[in-house]
């Protein structure tokens, strides 16, 4: 046991002496998490902010948290926005940093904005994987969503010992294509430098095996198949949790990070709605609903009940960025934005600040501007073809932007692929994913008027009618009528399902003299649903003769806030 332990912890220091290796960022303009951690506390420097830790990860980082609001933060009715759920997309964390600043520069000068501190709590997640996020800065620059836990992916009784490698000396990891009669791939009729998947329906037959740039460095045979790290955060949780895949952790929720987030959700149960900025999109890619799997006791899909008021968000969403359709988000096997809504019970929303835009002319071009005859015919093939579609608009706009972001191939002689035809290349690093820095503050500004728009868009309450009514014998009837004047209902579908979120409440509160003759006091409201949803509740109450006592009605929930109204016996207020 002692020599396991050991193992582990040198190769845990020897992941940790190889992270320190900091370099320039993939992209000029980003913070690395030191810094960024330092812009997210110079901004509790407000009155209207704190910052805090949730949890300090295996590389030393915090888990930071800002609290933007105003008196008592955690019972008002609360937004968590989160980002670096994708460690790959820095352009993310940077984009909700930028939102939060704005967030607080105009709460301090805008009154209808520090009306909306006042009324509502917005929690910040700037960075959910400081660790990974890390890669961003690493020497050899590459590629990589884990974090630093170091795991046996060959299941060869050691770990991380066979990683990518710089075999160029290119400060870059990037790509090895081997020519292989049993590959899997071919070179794009379009592009020479693009590889996409052979089509056996189009007569195509494999020509090479793609392998990330490395050696064989433990001697199985295999080429990089146990590199260090990880656990990616966003294959991590719960919801359709993908057992035994890389980048999954030996358990759901197993790591500091991932725990320490789903721990603080659960904490507050004044938090109503989640959004998420990554690669997954479910307003621009809308989530659909699916009625014959919403038959089944898992629920697997958004609820039909639920897909109108996710339809009214992505149209409040679109209203800004447009209608241009995002790269098709990921599959969910474990992902955060899927948590919130199926198993934390809340709105999950999730947008992409940023893709590389589309350009039809310009991403068919082949690299030659001026191609023969059958170099035309391959141009007019690959706009019917999809494949490697993203790649093409990755060049193009690579090319227009003047960014060198795309190493072209180079042959090599591989120590452990001798006799075989190996070239490196591909595109560099991150690029493909994050924007010039010159771009940030313009996109944050389209993030955060969203966010104004979307937190206007939470239930609001209001006791629209309260009547007494004398009935004789001294018994009266009490009638209170509960509307929500919010967009959305006081809690989705899904939630009252799962039953985490705390329902609505409503309670007639009894002064001295005064006696509940039925019913109960206090019950709950299932859900009122939005622009206009409407509950009634009677009570009837006996009282001493003559007595006109004033009674209190208060209608509450942690994500919805309370509304408290008066009434004396014998009036009837609208």
């Amino acid at each position: 046991m002692k020599s396991l332990i050991s193992c582990s912890t040198l190769a845990l220091l020897l992941l940790l002496a190889i992270t320190t290796l900091a370099g320039p960022p993939a992209v000029e303009g980003y913070s690395d998490p030191g810094a960024f951690r330092g812009k997210l506390q110079s901004l509790a420097k407000s009155k209207l902010v704190s910052y805090s830790a949730l949890a300090r990860t295996l590389g030393g980082n915090d888990v930071a948290l800002l609290t933007v609001g105003t008196g008592k933060v955690d019972t008002k009715p609360a937004v968590l926005l989160v980002a670096g759920v994708n460690p790959t997309r820095p352009v993310d964390s940077e984009v909700l940093l930028r939102v939060a600043r704005q967030l607080v520069k105009a709460a301090e000068t805008d009154a209808e904005v520090r009306g909306l501190l006042d009324r509502v709590t917005f929690y910040v997640i700037a960075q959910a994987a400081p660790d990974a996020a890390e890669a961003f800065f690493s020497k050899p620059l590459e590629q990589r969503e884990v974090n630093l836990r170091p795991i046996d992916d060959d299941i060869d009784g050691q770990t991380d010992e066979d990683g990518p490698d710089d075999l160029n000396g290119d400060g870059l990891i990037t790509v090895m294509r081997v020519e292989d009669a049993a590959g899997k791939y071919v070179i794009h009729p379009g592009d020479d430098r693009l590889m996409i998947e052979a089509d056996p329906k189009k007569g195509e037959h494999g020509r090479y095996t793609l392998y990330v740039e490395g050696r064989d460095n433990d001697g199985d045979g295999r080429l990089n198949e146990d590199p260090p790290g990880g656990v990616a955060f966003d294959r991590n949780f719960t919801f359709n949790y993908p057992y035994f895949k890389p980048g999954a952790g030996p358990h759901q929720v197993s790591e500091i990070e991932t725990r320490a987030i789903a721990d603080f959700a659960f904490e507050h149960r004044n938090i109503v709605l989640v959004w998420t900025l990554s690669d997954r999109d479910n307003l621009l890619d809308k989530w659909k609903p699916d009625t014959t799997a919403e038959e089944k006791r898992i629920k697997t899909t958004l609820l039909a009940a639920d897909a109108p008021y996710l339809d009214k968000i992505a149209k409040a969403y679109e209203e800004i960025r447009g209608k241009a359709k995002p790269p098709k988000s990921p599959e969910s096997g474990g992902s955060f934005v899927a948590w919130v809504y199926f198993h934390y019970g809340r709105w999950s929303v999730a947008t992409r600040p940023w893709w590389i835009p589309k350009d039809e002319k310009e991403s068919v071009e082949p690299k030659d501007g001026n191609p023969d005859d059958e170099d035309k015919d391959k141009k007019e093939e690959s706009k019917k073809d999809e494949r490697g579609a993203e790649d093409l608009q990755a060049l193009a706009w690579f090319e227009k932007q003047g960014t060198e972001g795309f190493v072209d191939w180079q042959a090599l002689e591989h120590p452990d692929l001798e006799g075989k035809k190996v070239e490196i290349g591909g595109f560099k690093p991150f690029l493909k994913d994050n924007p010039p820095a010159s771009m940030l503050d313009d996109l944050a500004g389209r993030q955060y008027e969203f966010l104004l728009k979307l937190a206007g868009m939470l239930p609001r309450l209001k006791i629209s009618e309260l009547a007494t009514e004398a009935l004789g014998a001294d018994v009266w009837r009490v009638t209170a009528a509960v509307v929500n004047e919010g967009v959305l209902p006081t809690v989705s579908e899904l939630g009252r399902l799962t039953r985490e979120p705390q329902l609505l409440q409503i309670e007639l509160k009894l002064p001295a003299g005064v006696f509940l003759v039925t019913g109960h006091a206090r019950r709950s409201i299932a859900s009122l649903a939005g622009e206009g949803g409407r509950a009634e509740q009677k009570w009837l109450v006996r009282v001493a003769p003559g007595e006109t006592p004033t009674l209190n009605v208060r209608v509450w929930s942690p994500m919805v806030g309370s509304v408290t109204r008066q009434i004396k016996l014998g009036e009837k207020l609208p």
